[in-house]
């Protein structure tokens, strides 16, 4: 029988359970398939990124013509070839740029483009163009199926946020978990373990087994907070480096998740744009080498690949209160040790626009099909509804 301190401690960790035990405590048998696998971070870049100042045309005239007050002056930027470079608040980007961490490519978008953060957002998500494919489902998401093994417990992914699960990472039959912070697991971890005997009743058996595995779960993840192998300081003060750095906690775990997503919101920069595009530029840019940087820390640097992007870039000509209106295309970043590190596409010309903005050199589906193909060995014709010839982005 279950007494009153016992149901109270089984009921608070049944209410965690749907994620505790799913991506920290597996059974042999339900994720040895999986541990060791390939994975996947996506960063959403919330709000649509002004690529203009994030990787700026600097040998080209036509960026000093339209952009007066957010022109970032070349003696300042970080060079990356002889036309194109960084804004020093990337700083970081520049170091993993260097150290052969980092793809950029520019010019990235899709026909007939739509300016709506809703619209254009579900697009990238679910990789269909017309609205009435955007069921709610996604690339990652259907990638996901066709992966799902028989009893498996772990979730296929995981996002790491306050807000509802992004529709990239909802599938058919995936496991698609959201998780704010590591708070949540903590709290579990210090509540009293479980003692009673299993009687004959199924359901309570059930209830037993759930909070035994969830409890285990909790002091697994408190006790590897607490590694002193784990230099945290490494991690910048910032809301997305929290993001990731508990993201890497649950990839040091091991629990089988291949796909991991979160977002950093901001990016709408209508008016005075320039002070707080660099705050999130810089963000970024710091938050993801500190998360590569603890990645090689723990060995696993051949196992991850992170891709950055935004649902569209901004205007080239910047409007009166000195932001960008929405735009088009705009740059994707991949990073990792296992990258093809350097400029992947053309930068779309300043002189032929559309409308005022870049015309797309490249779709965003054929980075996909490279990720889905190259990185996570998943055939991407489902995914993204049609075949797409990948960017080589895997070195």
């Amino acid at each position: 029988m279950l007494n009153r301190r016992s149901f109270l401690n089984q009921s608070s960790l049944l209410s965690l359970s749907p994620f505790i035990p799913a991506f920290l405590t597996q059974t042999a048998q339900a994720s040895a398939a999986r541990k060791g696998d390939r994975i996947l971070v996506v960063i959403q870049l919330d709000g649509g990124n002004d690529g203009l100042n994030t990787v700026i045309p600097f040998a080209d005239e036509n960026y000093s013509k339209y952009r007066d007050k957010l022109r970032i002056d070349k003696k300042d930027i970080i060079t990356l070839n002889d036309s194109l470079g960084l804004p020093p608040s990337m700083k970081a980007a520049g170091e993993l740029f260097d150290d052969n961490q980092l793809a950029i490519i520019p010019g990235v978008g899709y026909p007939n483009p739509n300016r709506s953060h809703f619209r254009s957002m579900a697009i990238w998500h679910s990789a269909r163009l017309q609205s009435a494919d955007h069921t709610g489902q996604g690339w990652l998401g259907r990638a996901s199926d066709q992966l799902k093994q028989p009893g498996s417990t772990a979730p296929d992914a995981v996002f790491v946020g306050d807000s509802a699960i992004p529709a990239a990472i909802i599938g058919r039959r995936t496991n698609a978990i959201a998780l704010n912070n590591e708070k949540e697991l903590m709290l579990a971890s210090k509540l009293v373990a479980p003692d009673n005997p299993m009687s004959g009743d199924d359901l309570q058996n059930f209830v037993q087994s759930t909070v035994s595995s969830s409890y285990v779960a909790a002091k697994q993840f408190a006790a590897s907070v607490k590694n002193p192998s784990i230099d945290n300081s490494r991690f910048p003060n910032y809301r997305l480096a929290r993001k990731l750095q508990l993201i890497a906690r649950m990839i040091r775990l091991d629990g089988g998740t291949r796909i991991f997503y979160v977002s950093q919101p901001g990016y709408d920069t209508h008016s005075t744009q320039k002070n707080s595009h660099e705050r999130l530029l810089t963000e970024f840019s710091r938050s993801l080498k500190a998360f590569l940087v603890d990645i090689r820390q723990a060995g696993l640097s051949d196992r991850i690949l992170v891709m950055a992007f935004s649902e569209f870039g901004r205007c080239v000509q910047e409007n009166a209160s000195a932001g960008t209106d929405h735009g088009t295309s705009g740059p994707v970043f991949v990073a990792g040790e296992s990258v093809r590190s350097g400029i992947l596409s053309n930068y779309p010309s300043l002189v032929d626009l559309d409308d005022g903005d870049l015309k797309s050199t490249i779709d965003f589906r054929s980075i996909y099909s490279s990720l889905l193909t190259n990185w996570l060995n998943i055939d991407a014709t489902a995914p993204l509804g049609g075949n797409f010839k990948p960017l080589k982005v895997v070195a």
